[in-house]
């Protein structure tokens, strides 16, 4: 009920469309993949598998256990994004999750709720996004690397695989390791780190 699938766009075998779903023109649903709570703009490619608009993780811990906090936003994708296979993005709990216009997601990638991506991103695949954590335009995630909640990467950053980021990172800047750090920095340390290495075990023969 209440689904509007622009012209020309596709819906793959086994793919579910929730109600009150929007899909724009020319874009792809593939294969086994599942949108609820969602907006997609034109263009917009999803590929087998993926999972878009369900529950984030969102609990109110106390005494009696873990109580489920109602997670009531949506997910708004823009123009030509592309998803990776298999990858998920949360609906957001008390605000919109957003994928930005032009961005490009790798398979196997999680986003979490309240997450907000700006335009033209790159995430690459066993990446992840928490909560509540904001991206600008033009950031590359690359590999492996996590991203904590509530944390804003700037602009034009890049954050290298592998890495945990868990502050701000400025606009431009490269960062790599875990926790991350500069990436020149990151780099001195790990050559060090791996001519020591080398020297020991010359050592041990």
């Amino acid at each position: 009920r209440g689904v509007s699938i622009g012209k020309g766009a596709s819906i793959l075998a086994g793919a579910v469309v929730g109600e009150g779903v929007q899909i724009g023109r020319n874009s792809v649903i593939g294969a086994n993949a599942t949108v609820v709570c969602a907006l997609l703009g034109n263009d917009v490619i999803i590929h087998n598998g993926v999972q878009i608009g369900q529950d984030g993780f969102g609990f109110s811990m106390g005494a009696g256990g873990h109580h489920k906090v109602p997670q009531i936003g949506r997910v708004i994708i823009q123009d030509r994004v592309e998803i990776g296979a298999n990858s998920t993005v949360d609906r957001g709990a008390n605000r919109d999750t957003v994928i930005g216009e032009g961005t490009k997601i790798d398979n196997l990638v999680q986003i979490g709720h309240n997450v907000n991506i700006g335009c033209h991103c790159v995430i690459v695949g066993l990446a992840g996004v928490s909560g509540s954590a904001t991206l600008g335009d033009y950031v590359v995630v690359a590999g492996q690397a996590g991203i904590v909640g509530h944390t804003t990467v700037g602009d034009g950053a890049q954050v290298g695989g592998g890495s945990g980021v868990h502050g701000d990172v400025e606009p431009g800047r490269r960062v790599m390791g875990y926790p991350a750090v500069s990436a020149s920095r990151w780099m001195r340390w790990a050559a060090k780190e791996m001519l020591a290495d080398k020297r020991e075990r010359k050592k041990k023969g």
